[in-house]
């Protein structure tokens, strides 16, 4: 099974990126979504549900935490946190890559 790597580094449309992997998972891929950036700003509570049934969620914890984040992600989004390195291993494991 191929994996397909949502980086996404814009919360502008956040429901681009819900449709894709739901697309992506309907079609038996793996899918890993990442959020770096501005886009930890994008998902909330439902987007993440959606998006964990598709597949791995990580939300950057550097970018969380220059955004304030920690303390407004709700307890549960603690474990999706993950180091800078994580964008690096979305690239090089999966097949395809796209960039929001």
């Amino acid at each position: 099974m191929s994996q397909l790597g949502i980086l996404v580094k814009s919360a502008a449309h956040i429901d681009w990126v819900v449709q894709l992997a739901e697309a992506a998972h309907i079609k038996k891929k793996t899918v890993w979504i990442h959020f770096a950036e501005n886009g930890v700003l994008g998902p909330g509570d439902r987007e993440i549900d959606r998006l964990l049934r598709c597949g791995k969620v990580s939300i950057c914890a550097t970018s969380a935490k220059r955004f304030g984040l920690h303390q407004r992600l709700p307890a549960r989004c603690d474990r999706y946190l993950a180091p800078p390195s994580a964008m690096a291993e979305l690239v090089t494991t999966s097949e395809r890559c796209v960039v929001l």
